[in-house]
């Protein structure tokens, strides 16, 4: 028995008894993809319990740096310049989990009009940035989602 269990040990530990002990006992096909399917949900949320604050923080640090960048080569485009001003205010301690997702929400808009302007503006360079950013957080999804997806739900 763990004293302290983190919420990644807990999730894995729900699915550990779905697959050991509810999984056996069903007879019916339908109820058993239905408790493989929650199953792989607990064991992906596990991997985002574990890691999600901190890929947050890391990729907002990220998207920091390149708003900045395409801010100082397009100096007056109004919507880099405000999101960016917006995101700099906003709480960078990784504490509150809350704070976490509304700064990395606050970090994707300004990454949004950073890149946009890094398009019109015709910086190669500040897009190819941009879309390494992009490919990053879609191979961490695809990662954490491990091949599942809600189909035909």
């Amino acid at each position: 028995m763990l004293s302290r269990p983190t919420t990644e040990q807990i999730l894995l530990d729900c699915a550990r008894e779905l697959m050991e002990g509810v999984l056996p006992a069903l007879t019916d096909e339908t109820a058993q993809v239905r408790v493989i399917m929650i199953e792989t949900v607990l064991r992906n949320m596990a991997v985002r319990a574990a890691h999600e604050v901190g890929w947050m923080v890391e990729e907002t640090a990220s998207i920091e740096e390149f708003v900045a960048d395409v801010a100082a080569a397009v100096p007056g485009d109004d919507a880099v310049r405000d999101t960016a001003a917006r995101l700099a205010a906003a709480p960078h301690e990784p504490g509150d989990l809350d704070a976490v997702v509304a700064t990395y929400g606050m970090a994707g808009k300004a990454f949004s009009a950073a890149l946009e302007a890094a398009v019109v503006g015709d910086l190669t360079g500040l897009v190819a940035r941009g879309e390494d950013l992009l490919e990053l957080r879609c191979a961490r999804e695809t990662e954490v989602m491990a091949g599942w997806s809600p189909t035909g739900r």
